[in-house]
């Protein structure tokens, strides 16, 4: 995904806004909305983007349910940030607890991947936050993606869609 890229050329967040919204698009998402806030929780949390999909429900009788993915943008992973990081997991708790058939997904630029798996303190936040249900997505310039939901699954082959 960053081949041919340098180290100073990091997307902006209104790029990775225009790639997400991209990518719920590619991905069957019906609906999608902008600077959405959610107050059921112990505070009001504002996502920049959050996408909408149709999906059936096992548990009550294949009744059909929307699945919700707010989104965090987060350009640039370069240095463990302690406030960043507290603030994504209380906004992921929130969100679980809160808000049914909903999951949290910090998005952020490719370039990040090496400080994310790299990375001990940043890499055991993000894996826990992950295994709690926090998504990751990588985006590139060309609005390529890589979307996770395990932390394991980073360390391996990365699929890329174009």
């Amino acid at each position: 995904m960053n081949r041919g890229r340098k180290d100073d050329d990091w997307l902006t967040e209104s790029q990775l806004l225009k790639g997400t919204e991209e990518f719920f698009k590619l991905n069957d998402y019906s609906n999608i909305e902008y600077d959405i806030k959610f107050d059921q929780g112990a505070r009001t949390i504002s996502s920049p983007i959050v996408g909408y999909r149709k999906s059936m429900d096992s548990n009550e009788n294949e009744e059909e349910k929307d699945h919700i993915i707010v989104s965090a943008l987060r350009p640039k992973i370069k240095q463990y940030d302690l406030a960043f990081f507290g603030y994504l997991e209380s906004t992921l708790f929130d969100i679980m607890d809160n808000y049914e058939y909903t999951n949290l997904m910090l998005v952020t630029d490719s370039l990040s991947y090496l400080s994310i798996t790299k990375s001990e303190e940043i890499n055991v936040a993000i894996e826990s936050m992950m295994e709690e249900g926090l998504y990751l997505l990588y985006m590139n310039q060309r609005f390529s993606y890589g979307l996770f939901d395990k932390f394991a699954d980073m360390t391996s082959s990365i699929p890329i869609y174009e």
